[in-house]
C-alpha cells in the first residue's frame, strides 16, 4: 500500500478546518484530531514540531512511523480527515513503543467514528 497524495492533508485550509472544528483523542505521546470528510477514504496530516525534538532526523523518524501505521490501518478507518500531533515524549520512545501507542489511537478512532 502506498501513501498517495489523495490520502494526505496538504493545504493549510485543510489543516485549519480540522484544528477549528474537530473531535480529539489524546494520550501522553500524541493527540489525534479528526473530522468526517466528504471523500470515500481517510486522509492524514502530521504535525511534529521542533518542540518535540530539535533534531530533524528524529522528527522525520516519528513521521515515518506515523505514515507507516496509517497505511496499515487505513482500510479500517472511515472517511475522516485526521491530524496526528506528536508531543514531547515521542522523541524518547522506541519505534516499537511508538507503534503500540498508534495502534491504541487507531482503535479508539475506529470506535468513536
Amino acid at each position: 500500500m502506498d501513501f498517495s497524495r489523495k490520502h494526505r492533508l496538504i493545504a493549510n485550509e485543510e489543516f485549519k478546518s480540522i484544528f477549528d472544528k474537530a473531535e480529539r483523542i489524546s494520550q501522553k505521546q500524541m493527540t489525534v484530531l479528526y473530522k468526517p470528510n466528504q471523500k470515500a477514504y481517510p486522509r492524514l496530516g502530521i504535525s511534529v514540531g521542533k518542540r518535540v525534538s530539535s533534531s530533524a532526523v528524529r522528527r522525520n523518524r516519528i513521521k515515518r512511523i506515523i505514515r507507516e501505521s496509517f497505511r496499515h490501518h487505513r482500510e479500517n478507518l472511515k472517511n475522516v480527515d485526521i491530524v496526528v500531533i506528536a508531543r514531547q515524549p515521542c522523541d524518547k520512545l522506541s519505534n516499537q513503543k511508538l507503534r503500540e501507542g498508534l495502534e491504541k489511537l487507531w482503535e479508539k478512532l475506529r470506535k468513536s467514528t
